[in-house]
C-alpha cells in the first residue's frame, strides 16, 4: 500500500487544477489569478511565511491549497497532486529548481501544460528546445514595451 498515490479530493472532472512552485509575489499573484479563473490551486513552497501573501479567504474555502515542500522532490510534487493537475507552473526565484521541477512535472508526471520562469535567456533556449514552455519577466516587459510603442 505504501507505493499507491493519494487519491484527488475534487470529484468534479470539469474542475480545473494547478500546482505552482514557488509563493512569492508572482506565485501568489497566479495562484489568486487562476483561482479566479475556476482553478483548484495547490502551491508549494519551502518557506511556510510564504504562504502569508495569498489571499486568506480563497484559502479558507479550499480554492488555493499551500504545500510546505520542494518542487524539485518527485515525492513532494506528488503530495500536491502534480500527476493530477491540468497546468503546472514553477515560478521560485532560482532557474536551476524551475527547470528541475517542470521536468520532473512534464516527464515523470505527465502534466500536460506545463511552464517554467527561466530568466537566463541561454538556458531558456535550451528548456524551450526540451519542450517547456518559458517565460522571463525581461521578454515579458520588452513585448509589452513593444506593443505599446506600436500603438
Amino acid at each position: 500500500m505504501s507505493n499507491m498515490q493519494p487519491l484527488s479530493s475534487n470529484t468534479d472532472p470539469s474542475t480545473r487544477r494547478a500546482v505552482i512552485v514557488g509563493c512569492g509575489r508572482t506565485g501568489s499573484s497566479l495562484a489568486a489569478a487562476l483561482s479566479k479563473q475556476g482553478y483548484t490551486v495547490r502551491i508549494l513552497d519551502l518557506d511556510s511565511t510564504a504562504f502569508e501573501l495569498l489571499p486568506p479567504g480563497i484559502i479558507g474555502d479550499g480554492q488555493i491549497v499551500p504545500i510546505l515542500g520542494d518542487g524539485t522532490i518527485e515525492s513532494d510534487l506528488r503530495k500536491a497532486l502534480t500527476q493530477d493537475a491540468d497546468v503546472f507552473i514553477a515560478v521560485s526565484d532560482k532557474d536551476a529548481r524551475n527547470a528541475l521541477a517542470s521536468q520532473i512535472a512534464k516527464d515523470v508526471l505527465q502534466v500536460s501544460t506545463v511552464i517554467c520562469r527561466m530568466n537566463d535567456a541561454t538556458k531558456r533556449e535550451m528548456y524551450t528546445q526540451l519542450g517547456l514552455v518559458t517565460v522571463s519577466a525581461a521578454d515579458l516587459v520588452t513585448e509589452k514595451a513593444l506593443k505599446s510603442v506600436e500603438n
